[in-house]
Formats: structure tokens, C-alpha cells, sequence
């Protein structure tokens, strides 16, 4: 694990290079066109980034402030992300554990996420537990609502 940093994008170099893995990974498998990886809470968001001793960005990961049903303001998670030859070491979760932390020390103590089916156990493995079925994404892709408290503050 030595030879990975987890930090913030700080540069316009780094952005540039955060965004496009974000849209390499989550949106050109699906023909979406570059700008698609990106929302209206990008200036507000939390953004945090793994990358190599090289300075490679091999992956991503962004929270930021919502208001919920009940008017509650909780964190969110979105536009998580591992290159594939870099998945299973641990990386996501240590991406993960810093965006909780985050919410957690702002006072943000419930986190919620539209997980992909196929990271489902990713994130129950990370405390996280599916609410419902929600949206399907270009056509392909069926999310899940998941969420998880900070129990310490309860």
C-alpha cells in the first residue's frame, strides 16, 4: 500500500486528470461523451483521488452535502472508481473510509450512495445497507439506494 497516496485534486492538472478517469471508468463504457462525468455540485463537493508513485490517477471518489426527504442535510457519495488492475487492494475502501470521515467531522452523519448492482457488496462490506432499488442508468445500469450512519454520534 506504500506506493499509493490518497489526496485531494489540488492543480488544474490534477483535475483534469481526476475527471477524466471518473469518465473513463463510469462513463465511456457507456458512449457517454466527455462532461457527462460531472454535476452541479462539483464547486461544493469533496473530491479525493488515489494515485501511483508516478502520479497516475487510478482512483476516485466525491462527497457532498443533500438535503433528503425530511429535509435533513446528509452526505452523499458519488462517481466512485478503481482502474480495474487496481481493484482488490484495498484501494476503494481507503478512498471510502476518508469520504466517511469527512461527513462525519462536518457533522454529516448519515451517508447515503446510488450504488451500482455489481458494487453492491462492495459497499455492504463497508457497513453500508440497501434502502431500495432505484434508478436504471443508460438503459444498463439498475442502482440501488444504500446508506450508512455514524453511529458513534448517536
Amino acid at each position: 500500500m506504500n506506493s499509493y497516496f490518497i489526496k485531494q485534486p489540488k492543480s488544474d492538472e490534477d483535475y483534469k486528470l481526476y475527471y477524466y478517469l471518473r469518465w473513463e471508468l463510469l462513463r465511456k463504457p457507456y458512449d457517454q461523451v466527455k462532461g457527462s462525468e460531472k454535476d452541479e455540485y462539483e464547486d461544493k463537493a469533496y473530491h479525493l483521488m488515489v494515485t501511483d508513485l508516478s502520479n497516475k490517477v487510478i482512483g476516485v471518489g466525491r462527497l457532498h452535502e443533500i438535503k433528503n426527504e425530511l429535509d435533513e442535510s446528509v452526505a452523499q457519495i458519488r462517481y466512485m472508481g478503481i482502474s480495474n488492475e487496481y481493484q482488490k487492494k484495498g484501494l476503494g475502501t481507503k478512498i471510502l473510509n476518508k469520504l466517511e470521515k469527512y461527513a462525519y467531522s462536518n457533522n454529516l452523519n448519515k451517508i447515503i450512495l446510488h450504488s451500482r448492482e455489481s458494487a453492491i457488496n462492495f459497499y455492504k462490506k463497508n457497513g453500508y445497507e440497501v434502502i431500495k432499488k432505484t434508478h436504471i442508468l443508460y438503459d444498463s445500469i439498475q442502482h440501488w439506494m444504500m446508506s450508512k450512519n455514524n453511529n458513534l454520534n448517536k
